[in-house]
């Protein structure tokens, strides 16, 4: 897959924030946003919310933020499983 400029981070921050009966500014609101307009990019993946502020999304719209950013996530986790075989990585469980 190839790698997406910084900001465009597809997300499922529009989906969760409508089942949950959120509006834009209820979700500015509570993540302490001034403006819509941050939510409103973030949602069109038109920029990334910083790492702090996808916690933030992610509490307020009570959705796991693996699910929340699942493209990414799912990105991510190919490329370090692609690197633990190339580099013959055991992980240990107890």
């Amino acid at each position: 897959m190839s790698r997406r400029r910084r900001n465009q981070l597809p997300n499922e921050l529009r989906r969760y924030r409508r089942a949950r009966g959120l509006r834009l500014r209820d979700v500015a609101n509570l993540i302490g946003q001034s403006s819509v307009a941050h939510i409103a990019h973030w949602e069109k993946s038109r920029k990334s919310p910083s790492l702090e502020n996808s916690i933030r999304l992610a509490i307020a719209v009570q959705c796991p933020m693996e699910v929340l950013f699942l493209g990414l996530y799912n990105q991510l986790k190919q490329e370090v499983n692609e690197a633990k075989d190339k580099h013959h990585i055991q992980l240990k469980y107890e």
